[in-house]
């Protein structure tokens, strides 16, 4: 620059990109790089030696330094950032550093004799940063607002990051889980089961999940089904960082396929297993004794004369006396038995892995219990009884259909002798024998 020799303030050549001025005690421009006039649309001589209240001054370096030259010349370095207007670059985000320079005169020691001001085109930094703090704000918002929580692990599968939502739905602060692994927070995942083990293997080997499900305890007792998917994290040089994910709060869902799937099963009268789930248990039993040799039973309860009772009193008091008969029948059996209601008025018992002999006992006390039952609808009291027909199941039983027909068989027969009565498939109706034997002995004309 024309006033380098004179002042002995210049402008180094190492500026770069940057805008570099040189402003001595007067405020008046010593010296100017390229860059500089190149922002401003200026020429040299239109700057070099113009004061900051000259025209060309002011419509240039004056409001670069107008709120720092004073401290600069106190001996401060001085730094600002803010975005500007340049007549030839438009509006851009600049650092403006203001250097004190020392007198060259020698006026006295530590005396500043000028101020260099540099000027950094901060823009494209700047925009990425604000780009950057836009898509973490947003990514907030949403980690804020959907209902899932957000979640990342390092390579040691520990938990690095949790989105908000984490807290409210896993009852814990984030405190107690990050730099901690999953396995040693929730001791109550199953790691016998085999969608665990398959996790973990899908872990251990790097392969990403979806909808992977445990339970999660809380501190009072509620228990909360958690579904989790996430993708492994690789480096650009293949290395492996760990995983990013995604987990929610199934527990609503979990209820509700869980109640989906008992009404699928059961009947919506009495709750107790319908036909077609009965049927399935079943098959399972027929399928088993093929194998294993082992002995179990069918007991057919028909309860006789519904359709009168129905009738009589009306299908509300049909269906209350349904209800009241299975719970009747729930308090002669087992708990492994399968109670089930496979027909209007009839009902089954399957009951696995028990002899005849034991199998009578049940349908004895059953019938018994029924017999001694008294239906009361409003001022009538019903006696009630039902017709009991016993189906063994062993290695003779072939197939679901065969065991299935010896029971309407065994009804047929049972109720054809007059009903309230136990028949056994395959054995003499002793109480219909009885009762004949009755009619032989019994007086003339009675």
């Amino acid at each position: 620059m024309t006033t380098d020799n004179d002042t002995g303030y210049g402008v180094g050549t190492s500026a770069g990109d940057d805008m570099v001025c040189v402003i001595d005690r007067d405020q008046t421009c010593l010296s100017v790089n390229g860059a500089f006039l190149q922002a401003f649309g200026k020429q040299e001589k239109e700057l070099v030696g113009q004061c900051a209240t000259d025209p060309g001054g002011q419509d240039s370096f004056a409001g670069l330094i107008e709120e720092s030259l004073s401290r600069a010349l106190a001996g401060d370095t001085v730094e600002t950032q803010r975005w500007w207007d340049f007549p030839c670059l438009g509006f851009r985000f600049i650092r403006i550093r203001l250097e004190p320079l020392p007198d060259g005169d020698g006026e006295g020691a530590g005396a500043i004799g000028a101020v260099t001001v540099c000027v950094r085109d901060l823009t494209d930094a700047r925009l990425a940063q604000e780009a950057l703090e836009d898509s973490e704000q947003r990514f907030e918002d949403f980690a804020e607002i959907v209902s899932d929580w957000l979640w990342e692990l390092d390579e040691e599968l520990r938990f690095v990051y949790l989105s908000a939502r984490f807290e409210e739905i896993m009852g814990m602060s984030m405190e107690q889980v990050l730099g901690r692994r999953r396995k040693e927070l929730f001791p109550e995942e199953d790691q016998a089961a085999a969608a665990t083990r398959n996790h973990h293997l899908d872990l251990e080997q790097r392969r990403p999940f979806d909808d992977y499900q445990f339970t999660r305890i809380l501190d009072d007792g509620a228990k909360r089904s958690i579904r989790m998917s996430g993708r492994p994290i690789f480096d650009h040089h293949g290395r492996f960082r760990g995983y990013r994910g995604v987990a929610r709060d199934a527990t609503d869902a979990r209820h509700m396929e869980s109640r989906i799937a008992h009404l699928k099963s059961h009947d919506l009268l009495t709750s107790l297993v319908n036909r077609q789930e009965f049927l399935q248990r079943l098959q399972r039993v027929v399928d088993a004794t093929g194998t294993d040799g082992s002995e179990h039973g069918l007991c057919y309860v028909d309860v006789d004369r519904f359709r009168v009772i129905n009738n009589r009193c009306g299908h509300p008091a049909g269906d209350q006396l349904l209800m009241e008969i299975a719970d009747l029948l729930r308090e002669q059996i087992r708990r492994r038995d399968t109670l089930a209601r496979v027909g209007g008025n009839a009902f089954a018992i399957l009951m696995e892995h028990c002899s005849l002999t034991q199998i009578e006992r049940v349908a004895e006390a059953v019938h018994r219990a029924i017999g001694a039952y008294r239906f009361a609808r409003y001022d009538q009291t019903i006696n009630v009884t039902a017709t009991i027909g016993v189906v063994p199941i062993g290695s003779h039983s072939r197939s679901i259909d065969q065991v299935l027909k010896a029971a309407d068989q065994v009804c047929y027969a049972a109720k054809s002798a007059g009903g309230d009565r136990i028949l056994v498939y395959g054995r003499p109706d002793r109480s219909a024998a009885r009762e004949r034997r009755g009619l032989d002995m019994a007086p003339a004309g009675h």
